[in-house]
């Protein structure tokens, strides 16, 4: 996270206290009602059937939320399709491909792996992408920002009979036959307001579109406050399934060689938390759960793509602190160089999706609206 994002979020969380803090949040205000009048508008052009989304011939899956940070959509796109696959499903992943590079060609579909393997380096796919390539061999991931052409080149060049977009809550150019929304629980609505004055993408009543949402980060918060955060769900949408998860840490990995390592290697060390994430807290967290003595943060703003210069300065603070070393996550690892780490030891933590209410219901719903879909359009 950028010191100019850090700054954002004290101010529209009420942190920030000084003497031009009220005047910029009524700034923010101003433009968020703007915002809101946009969005609230060009959305009311679907409902009213000005504008049309579009239909692919297999059923659509939506993952997406409705604040802007990390509520955990990678990771759960990830779980998602483990489960297609386990039922003979063939999926596709479409994502938009933020901070994505560009080809040398037009095409604005870029097919980041096939049935063969990776096709684009990170630099062409962006992280997430990326991630998900490498998590999910044999499954074509495909990104673009007209994920309508994306899903069209996955049925066509692919034969897939389901495809799984990654972030789409307000996609609304392609018909969906489930919409997955995740809230986290440690901050569900964004400090109530829209961007930018809060973190919301959509006013709160948009869940009424949604077929189920997961409360993600569940384990940061009480059981009341997910009982009542669950009531406040349920009365924007009375038809909602809820399930409640966490992100587990699976798995420890050294970067340079791969090997396996045990979680339990972190306790008690100083360990740098390298990161470009929505929430950062959230992975500053996870190792602190994990035993670390010292936690120091290297934010960098979402989807930051990686640098030597950048790595360098880490490694530089990393020396003057006397860290044990540097601690990442599965999408940042992905960005960097090994030789950019100069011999330094660069730990991966690998993590999963992991229900503690819901599983058996979301997975029903999810069976029975793909089945009823390709049940009607042969898929």
């Amino acid at each position: 996270m950028s010191d100019f994002e850090s700054e954002w979020r004290a101010l529209v969380s009420g942190e920030t206290r000084c003497w031009w803090a009220g005047p910029a949040r009524g700034g923010l205000a101003i433009l968020a009602g703007v915002y809101g009048g946009v969005v609230q508008t060009y959305r009311a052009g679907f409902d009213v059937g000005l504008l049309r989304a579009r239909r692919l011939a297999c059923p659509v899956v939506a993952v997406g939320n409705i604040t802007v940070g990390g509520t955990g959509k990678t990771t759960t796109v990830r779980w998602l399709v483990q489960r297609l696959l386990e039922w003979d499903r063939r999926p596709a992943v479409l994502s938009y491909g933020y901070r994505a590079g560009r080809k040398d060609d037009a095409d604005p579909v870029t097919v980041v792996s096939g049935p063969e393997g990776i096709r684009e380096p990170v630099g062409v796919s962006g992280d997430e992408p990326q991630l998900l390539a490498r998590s999910l061999p044999g499954v074509p991931v495909l990104a673009g920002r007209k994920r309508v052409l994306s899903g069209q080149r996955a049925v066509e060049a692919f034969n897939v009979d389901v495809c799984v977009l990654d972030d789409a809550f307000q996609y609304w150019r392609l018909e969906k036959d489930l919409e997955i929304v995740l809230v986290n629980a440690a901050n569900p609505f964004g400090y109530g307001r829209m961007l930018p004055r809060g973190m919301l993408r959509e006013p709160v009543r948009a869940l009424r579109r949604a077929h189920a949402v997961v409360l993600t980060h569940a384990d940061r918060v009480s059981e009341g406050e997910r009982s009542r955060l669950a009531d406040q769900l349920l009365r924007q949408n009375a038809g909602l399934v809820l399930a409640e998860a966490r992100h587990r840490p699976l798995a420890l990995r050294d970067y340079a060689g791969g090997e396996p390592l045990s979680l339990e290697g972190l306790a008690g060390g100083r360990w740098a938390a390298l990161s470009s994430l929505g929430q950062p807290e959230s992975f500053e967290e996870t190792l602190r759960d994990l035993g670390a003595g010292d936690v120091i943060p290297a934010r960098f703003p979402d989807h930051h793509p990686y640098t030597a210069v950048d790595l360098a300065a880490v490694l530089k603070r990393v020396r003057q602190e006397g860290v044990d070393g540097i601690v990442t996550t599965e999408k940042d690892a992905v960005k960097i160089q090994p030789e950019w780490l100069d011999g330094a030891p660069l730990r991966v933590v690998e993590i999963g999706l992991e229900f503690l209410t819901g599983q058996d219901d979301l997975e029903r719903l999810t069976r029975a609206r793909i089945e009823s879909r390709s049940r009607t359009s042969g898929a």
